[in-house]
């Protein structure tokens, strides 16, 4: 059931947004040589689905399904790949790496970094990469025009030294 987060503004239970396929296509693409990947925010198993087809063991799990990231104690692996609820991505980065995380890749919004909120965080977990969109999504699942422009922020560690930047186009999916 929607429940409403900030004035007039709708969200979708759990803040569940599908991944979009594109984005699951881009980061397929930018996963480490491991075997094993944890997606703790399965939702509709789009991204399972896509790294299970390219030989990735995948351990999944959902909040609907009664796995919350947030009862997670330990890491059951140490690569995380996931499309977390934005209402709570801040908290979700630091628990992940508190559990032991050592890689982790995140679709986030654009604008992840840029405020007072996202340098504090930045100070603690900077990302060895982050990459913006050429493109925008129907992420809302509203129709109509696109409505969100995403991002990407990958972490080869806990936290990096230095952080590159880059802008994808869009995949043909």
């Amino acid at each position: 059931r929607p429940h409403g987060v900030g004035i007039g503004v709708m969200r979708n239970a759990n803040d569940f947004y599908p991944t979009p396929m594109t984005m699951a296509v881009m980061l397929l693409h930018e996963l480490w040589d491991v075997e094993q990947v944890w997606e703790p925010c399965a939702g509709d198993g789009r991204l399972v689905s896509l790294m299970n087809s390219h030989n990735y063991d995948v351990l999944s799990g959902d909040i609907v399904t009664g796995q919350d990231f947030f009862d997670f104690d330990q890491a059951p692996c140490s690569t995380l790949v996931t499309n977390p609820p934005f209402k709570v991505i801040r908290q979700f980065i630091d628990h992940a790496f508190d559990i032991g995380v050592e890689r982790m890749a995140l679709v986030c919004p654009e604008r992840m970094w840029a405020c007072r909120r996202g340098l504090e965080q930045w100070k603690r977990h900077r990302p060895s990469r982050f990459i913006n969109c050429s493109w925008r999504e129907d992420y809302l699942q509203r129709g109509g025009s696109p409505d969100r422009m995403l991002a990407v922020s990958i972490w080869n560690s806990p936290h990096a030294n230095s952080c590159s930047f880059d802008v994808w186009e869009r995949p043909n999916v």
